[in-house]
């Protein structure tokens, strides 16, 4: 941690110190030490940023446009999904970055195992894994090119949950566990995620309001049984994550809720007016962090009340 420190400094100089936060952002992700987060998106730039105050410190070019980041567990790569072949693991010590063998049509769904070996992502209609040295693994086949739209990994086990048109569960064997239709319309699920306990999962869909389709946030065990369907976000359900200890639920749609574990709506933030496609929480601070696709960055109290916003 002492080496992100001083190399995050060393580039004080050279960098703006307020946040910029860009246009077209899709993702943001926060390392395990809380101090540092980092946005993508359409822009085509890794944008690092001190989290006490949101100044912005280092800007890492990319020349794709970045769907999905996150951080590896207790380490210091961020792996970076990207639209194209081009998706790597950046090493936020040095600012290596270190291709992904083998990724060829590029997704929006990456997730580190538990122990952060290896990481998983989604590569268009196929699953891939890797080791932290970016070498190919295994590649999970599917029966048809529909494409993966996220993907994460239980919190204790080698199974991975991932989400298209439909939710399915593999082990990292390839070995399908199970497929899931959520509901009887064509709609795709953006957004899976594992409780911090490992018993259930929650999805959210896209629905398609104006059409008189809903959009869904559920409750899955895990083996699959559905046992709670909420209707109340007026937008698709772009990302969502648990708090540390899996009380506090965040979704990122049309605004932000916070949710408790049994589905329950506790907080709601924003005005509706920016439409969120990211959120992360940071343990350390205990507020979460959301970034909306025109541009917008923000720190919430885990109340849901906003702290502090960037244009």
């Amino acid at each position: 941690m002492l080496r992100i420190i001083l190399l995050v400094y060393s580039f004080w100089i050279s960098s703006a110190l307020i946040a910029s936060p860009g246009k077209g952002l899709w993702t943001v992700a926060i390392d395990h030490s809380g101090r540092f987060v980092v946005t993508g998106g359409d822009d085509q730039q890794i944008r690092l940023y001190q989290y006490k105050d949101l100044k912005l410190i280092k800007t890492f070019p990319v020349n794709s446009m970045i769907r999905r980041m996150e951080w590896q567990p207790n380490g210091q790569l961020l792996a970076v999904a990207t639209n194209d072949h081009k998706m790597h693991l950046r090493n936020m010590v040095t600012g290596d970055s270190i291709p992904l063998a083998g990724a060829a049509w590029g997704g929006r769904g990456v997730s580190w195992s538990y122990n952060g070996r290896f990481l998983a992502a989604t590569d268009n209609h196929l699953i891939k894994i890797w080791n932290e040295k970016g070498a190919l693994i295994r590649t999970i086949p599917k029966e048809d090119n529909n494409s993966y739209l996220d993907i994460d990994w239980h919190p204790s086990k080698n199974v991975l949950l991932v989400s298209g048109d439909d939710i399915r569960m593999y082990d990292m064997s390839g070995k399908k566990l199970a497929v899931l239709k959520h509901r009887e319309e064509t709609t795709g699920v953006l957004a899976v995620e594992w409780h911090p306990n490992g018993l259930f999962f929650v999805s959210g869909d896209y629905g398609h309001e104006q059409e008189g389709v809903p959009t869904l946030l559920q409750f899955w065990t895990t083996e699959g049984k559905l046992f709670k369907t909420i209707k109340k976000s007026k937008m698709e359900y772009r990302d969502m994550k648990w708090n540390h200890d899996g009380s506090l639920l965040a979704t990122a749609s049309d605004q932000l809720r916070v949710w408790d574990r049994e589905g329950n709506l506790l907080y709601t933030g924003g005005d509706g007016k920016h439409n969120l496609w990211g959120v992360v929480w940071n343990p350390f601070a205990k507020e979460w962090i959301t970034i909306s696709f025109d541009g917008t960055l923000d720190k919430w109290s885990y109340k849901a009340v906003n702290l502090q916003h960037f244009e």
